[in-house]
């Protein structure tokens, strides 16, 4: 069973990318999706800083190419599955 964090994060990578949520999995990248241009991928660091309550760092930010990137970046600021 999916945590609540993958739920959430699923939910918002839906929402932001207009992509269904069957379709996303941890390998997804910012090159495989037409939809996560700069412009979504602002909105999502945005939906999903404010979702889970953190902030996450510039560089990290930058760093991110994956869904699997975001988890990892989640984990680095304490939210966990």
């Amino acid at each position: 069973m999916a945590s609540s964090m993958d739920e959430k994060l699923k939910d918002i990578l839906a929402k932001v990318l207009l992509i269904d949520e069957s379709k996303i999995s941890d390998g997804m990248s910012r090159k495989s999706v037409k939809e996560w241009d700069s412009m979504a991928h602002l909105m999502l660091v945005s939906e999903i800083e404010s979702a889970f309550e953190v902030t996450m760092d510039d560089d990290d930010i930058m760093e991110i190419q994956t869904v699997g990137d975001i988890k990892k970046t989640l984990k680095k600021v304490g939210i966990t599955t």
